[in-house]
């Protein structure tokens, strides 16, 4: 079992062991996806938000949404002008979440909120996308804008500890407030799963159930917060870390030969999913996993062609012959990812994760 803080606080890199005796832990399921954060532009409050979101904004009550590192539009802005994994998500905005229940959340905390959500997409577990009905968005976290001023470096609105965030009854009540019941699940927004409410809790005995919204699926892991402590920690199973690496590729640490090392360093999502619209876009070939044999060979020569000088410098040793069937791998498993994110998103299959962040 791995235990690392969430997002973690810049005062304290380290859990302390006294962190899991707190009186008021709560442990939450850990749901596997995309980050997603959206935040509602309220005229009246103008002067608390950052250029990226105001920029973003397309008038009063647009909810601004973004990642884990940009905003990334308006719930107005076309669905075409959207990274194709976002378009689920974005849709849930529309029809999920009650914009005016949330004007009214910002009279309550001094101004506005950002609200933080799991955005439900295939990324390492499948909990049966494409046969379940699953919900959206999931969400996790509330910060008032009040709270960022002594929180976040400048030019950065999204880079905080987790100090000042609301509590978790608080968060959950807004949560419940904003949130249309009466969707179809696809464009819901629900709150993450409370598991337990502990008066201690060890992370190296604890056995990570299986998901709330598939049973046939052990999650990913818990979030164990703790309000009096400002702090949320990540329990993360070894058994889905295993499988993360066999997604996204090994890191490079954990490499055992020099192929690996050489894949782990260079072969990205990114440069797969870039390679691949090339040869759809560019070359009019079809979508579809069939497309991994004339993927992972551009997929290699693009490593070669970027990196050459880098790769004549390394300090390991690898045959180039074995770098091959590894990169064919990870080209399977992006094809796939991409494959089911397009169908749970209606989306087309090359817009998935067009922009990275």
């Amino acid at each position: 079992m791995k235990v690392y803080p969430k997002i973690p606080r810049y005062d304290h890199p380290v859990v302390p062991e006294s962190f899991f005796d707190a009186e008021d832990l709560v442990v939450l399921e850990k749901f596997d996806g995309g980050s997603f954060r959206f935040t509602l532009y309220d005229e009246r409050h103008a002067s608390s938000y950052p250029d990226p979101v105001i920029n973003a904004a397309d008038g009063d009550g647009s909810l601004v949404f973004g990642t884990r590192r940009s905003i990334m539009g308006s719930h107005r802005d076309d669905l075409e002008d959207i990274d194709g994994a976002l378009h689920r998500a974005v849709r849930c905005l529309r029809d999920g979440i009650d914009v005016d229940a949330l004007r009214r959340a910002h009279n309550e905390h001094s101004g506005p909120l950002i609200v933080y959500a799991e955005n439900f997409v295939y990324s390492t577990l499948d909990y049966g996308y494409t046969e379940r009905d699953l919900p959206a968005l999931v969400g996790f976290d509330v910060l008032p804008y009040a709270a960022i001023d002594s929180m976040t470096p400048p030019g950065s609105p999204y880079a905080e500890t987790f100090g000042g965030f609301l509590s978790t009854e608080a968060a959950w009540g807004v949560f419940d407030r904003i949130r249309f019941e009466n969707v179809s699940p696809d464009r819901a927004f629900v709150p993450a799963t409370i598991i337990a409410k502990p008066t201690e809790f060890d992370p190296e005995t604890y056995t990570v159930p299986q998901s709330s919204l598939a049973s046939d699926v052990r999650a990913e892991g818990v979030v164990v917060r703790s309000d009096s402590q400002a702090r949320r920690v990540k329990v993360v199973r070894d058994a889905f870390e295993e499988l993360n690496r066999e997604q996204f590729g090994q890191d490079p640490d954990d490499a055992e030969t020099g192929a690996e090392q050489l894949v782990a360093m260079y072969c990205t999502s990114a440069r797969i999913r870039k390679t691949v619209r090339s040869l759809v876009i560019e070359e009019c070939h079809e979508f579809g996993v069939h497309l991994v044999e004339d993927l992972y060979p551009r997929v290699v020569e693009d490593i070669w062609a970027e990196h050459w000088q880098e790769i004549m410098r390394l300090e390991f040793e690898f045959a180039p012959a074995d770098v091959y069937p590894l990169v064919a791998k990870r080209c399977v498993t992006e094809l796939r990812k991409m494959e089911t994110n397009a169908e749970l998103n209606d989306a087309d299959p090359i817009t998935i994760w067009q922009h990275l962040s």
